[in-house]
C-alpha cells in the first residue's frame, strides 16, 4: 500500500461506528491509546518465519544477556510489533503463547495509581524497557492483563492501520461495564455504545476518536478468560486466511462478515497465539485511488 494512498485513508472514516481511523506513525496515537503489541511465545525463531511469511515483516533482534531476548518486528523499515520468549515461569503455569496489549501513557508510575484507585492492580514491574521507557503489566477488574508503556524506543508502533499492521485492540469480557469503568478512569476514556455485529459492542474513545473496544461476552459465545485481542489489517482476508494455513497455522474461526462493513477472520500461530486480522470492505474511492 502507497503512502499516498495510506495519508488519504487517514483523512477518511472507514466505518459507519467511526472504528477505524488510520494512523501513521507513534506520534499520531495518543495517550491513553493501545500502541503496541507483542507475542510472547514457546518457539521465538519459529514465530518470527510465520509471521515473516504472513505479514511480510523482519525482525531486528535487540535482546542481551540484561534484558532478555526480544525481536522487533518491522514492516517495511517501520516497526509494528514485537516477539520474545514466553517466559519458563509462565510455561509451568500452562501459561499459552499469547498476544499482549499495550497502552500508551505519560507516566508509568502515576497511571498505576489510577489503576489501584480504580480497582486494578499491578502484578509485574514497573522495570525499564528499550532506551528510557518504562513499562507494567496491570490486570483490571475482570481480570484481563494488559500492558502500559511510557517513554523509550520509539515509544509504539510506527504505523498502524495498514496491512501488516495492528488495525484494533479489542477486550472480551462478561463485564463489560466494569472493564469500561476502569478503562475510562485509568485513560481518560470516553464510552460509546455501537451496532457493531450480533453482540453488544463499547467503543473506548480519547477526545471523540475510536481506540479500543470491548466486545461483551455474551452466554453462547466460548467460554474463556477475559483477555485483550490484537486485530492486524489486511487487504485481503481470505488471502490471509490461506497464508496462515500454508506458514504451519490455523483458523479460530473462518472469515466473517460485520454489519458495520468488515470482514474478520481469527487465527492461531503454529505456537498457539490467536490474533485476528480485519479489512474495511467500504474504503472511500477517493481512498483507492489516491496513490
Amino acid at each position: 500500500m502507497r503512502l499516498g494512498r495510506i495519508r488519504a485513508m487517514r483523512q477518511q472514516s472507514l466505518s459507519r461506528c467511526g472504528v477505524a481511523q488510520i494512523m501513521i506513525t507513534n506520534g499520531d496515537i495518543p495517550f491513553g491509546a493501545p500502541n503496541w503489541a507483542d507475542c510472547a511465545t514457546t518457539d521465538p525463531d519459529a514465530a518470527e518465519q510465520f509471521y515473516h511469511k504472513v505479514f511480510g515483516w523482519t525482525s531486528q533482534d535487540i535482546g542481551n544477556k540484561d534484558s532478555g531476548e526480544y525481536a522487533l518486528e518491522r514492516l517495511e523499515g517501520m516497526l509494528v510489533a514485537g516477539i520474545y520468549p514466553l517466559n519458563p515461569e509462565l510455561r509451568a503455569q500452562d501459561v499459552p503463547p499469547h498476544w499482549a496489549t499495550y497502552f500508551k501513557v505519560r507516566d508509568v508510575d502515576a497511571t498505576l495509581k489510577r489503576v489501584e484507585e480504580a480497582g486494578g492492580a499491578c502484578v509485574d514491574g514497573p522495570f525499564g524497557a528499550f532506551e528510557g521507557g518504562k513499562i507494567a503489566v496491570i490486570r483490571d477488574p475482570v481480570g484481563a492483563l494488559v500492558r502500559i508503556w511510557s517513554g523509550g524506543h520509539g515509544h509504539g508502533s510506527e504505523v498502524m492501520g495498514v496491512a501488516g499492521a495492528m488495525m484494533w485492540n479489542e477486550l472480551c469480557t462478561r463485564e463489560p461495564d466494569r472493564a469500561g469503568e476502569f478503562y475510562a478512569r485509568v485513560f481518560d476514556l470516553e464510552r460509546q455504545e455501537v451496532e457493531a455485529g450480533p453482540e453488544p459492542y463499547t467503543i473506548l474513545k480519547r477526545d471523540n476518536r475510536p481506540v479500543a473496544g470491548i466486545l461483551h461476552q455474551t452466554e453462547d459465545m466460548e467460554d474463556r478468560p477475559p483477555s485483550w485481542d490484537v486485530y492486524f489489517a489486511s487487504d485481503d482476508i481470505d488471502a490471509t486466511v490461506e497464508a496462515v494455513k500454508k506458514a504451519g497455522g490455523s483458523v479460530v474461526k473462518e472469515p466473517f462478515d460485520l454489519p458495520v462493513g468488515a470482514r474478520i477472520a481469527v487465527l492461531q500461530d503454529p505456537q498457539g497465539a490467536t490474533f485476528a486480522v480485519m479489512r474495511w470492505l467500504d474504503i472511500p474511492e477517493t481512498a483507492q485511488a489516491a496513490g
